[in-house]
């Protein structure tokens, strides 16, 4: 059987694409809402509003890496770089190739409607035109990838295993440990759509994975490069053991400013991987306050908000998603369209499963 991967019909009628429009909402949702106060500590934070529970108004200017937009709502360049993501695998029509998703990010920059897109998408463009002779942002380990990855997740839907390899390989947007910050997340989204799948099953197979595939990856001489892996294994299994004693994302702050162990990168992707996932877990997955607790975590809160709002959208499905925030951002960001881009990652995911399972078919009498 193959779907039309251009039939809304078909794409929608499967349980699959609640929790991938799900993930792309609570994503965006996360990102707006965290955007409006990006960069603040959490205690001017509480200090100023007592806790950001809504969409705030933005007060700087656009820029080529925030809000194209100062009003509320507005999303940034997480939710850009994701969609670009989902861009390039509807094209394909499957997960796509380093080159392949090089070609989508080169073509939007050749495209682009204003010098805001355009300077948004230059860095990486030329990233993905010159591969390891472009150090993107001086080739620090920044959480580009992490913030964009989901997709991958998704189309791997139920394989964490093949979700951090295919990640791995498609993290050439940041440099060092970072791919490895962005491949675990892209396992956890795969395990949340594992059938009968928790909060806490999902960070089981995120700290496993992060355990066993670096072996896959770097071979069994990583050791003799641990600062290519250990910034993500200490500041996960750090935050995580602390979310898993306070199990209340708004008292989580205080432990970890202080454990949490911070480099003078300010978007930094073991960061945002170990903050997203310790609110995820705090929460136990509930999309409203994974949201909450990385919006008032403060820091670089928009990346940490999409991450593990995307999460939590994944696990919970829509309607898991407060509703009242769900109008505010299509009216903010009516292009691209994000029910018509969840449609089309669905389909992908659909034909992918299929393919598959003709494929045991034909073997099944070897079996």
């Amino acid at each position: 059987m193959r779907i039309n991967v251009n039939s809304p019909v078909a794409a929608e009628a499967s349980p699959l694409f609640d929790h991938v429009y799900a993930t792309l909402l609570a994503g965006a949702i996360g990102d707006a809402m965290g955007g409006a106060v990006e960069g603040m500590d959490y205690r001017e934070i509480a200090a100023r509003w007592g806790r950001v529970e809504t969409f705030l108004p933005f007060q700087r200017d656009p820029s080529y890496h925030g809000a194209f937009s100062m009003a509320p709502g507005t999303y940034t360049d997480d939710t850009r770089l994701r969609m670009l993501l989902c861009r390039a695998i509807i094209e394909t029509g499957d997960l796509p190739t380093r080159g392949e998703l090089a070609r989508t990010i080169v073509n939007a920059y050749h495209n682009a409607s204003h010098d805001l897109e355009r300077g948004f998408l230059e860095e990486y463009a030329l990233k993905a035109i010159h591969g390891g002779e472009k150090l993107i942002f001086g080739g620090e380990p920044t959480n580009g990838a992490i913030m964009m990855n989901a997709p991958i997740g998704l189309v791997c839907a139920g394989d964490p295993r093949e979700a951090f390899q295919a990640a791995y390989e498609l993290a050439f947007l940041t440099d060092g440990y970072a791919k490895y910050s962005a491949a675990v997340m892209a396992a956890a989204y795969a395990a949340a759509l594992r059938r009968g799948a928790t909060a806490g099953s999902v960070i089981d197979t995120a700290l496993e994975t992060l355990a066993t595939q670096r072996d896959r990856v770097e071979g069994p001489h990583w050791r003799a490069w641990p600062r290519r892996y250990m910034p993500n294994e200490r500041a996960l299994e750090t935050a995580v053991a602390a979310a898993r004693r306070h199990r209340n994302v708004f008292t989580l702050p205080d432990e970890l400013y202080d454990v949490l162990q911070r480099g003078p990168l300010f978007s930094e992707a073991s960061q945002t991987l170990a903050v997203a996932l310790a609110m995820f877990a705090a929460a136990e997955g509930d999309v409203r306050l994974t949201i909450l607790g990385c919006v008032n975590y403060g820091r670089d809160n928009d990346s940490y908000a999409t991450v593990g709002g995307g999460l939590a959208g994944a696990l919970g499905g829509f309607g898991a998603i407060p509703s009242e925030w769900i109008p505010p951002i299509i009216a903010a960001n009516p292009s691209p369209d994000l029910k018509e881009v969840a449609l089309g990652v669905s389909g992908v995911i659909l034909n992918r499963h299929a393919r598959c399972r003709e494929a045991v078919k034909t073997v099944e009498a070897l079996l």
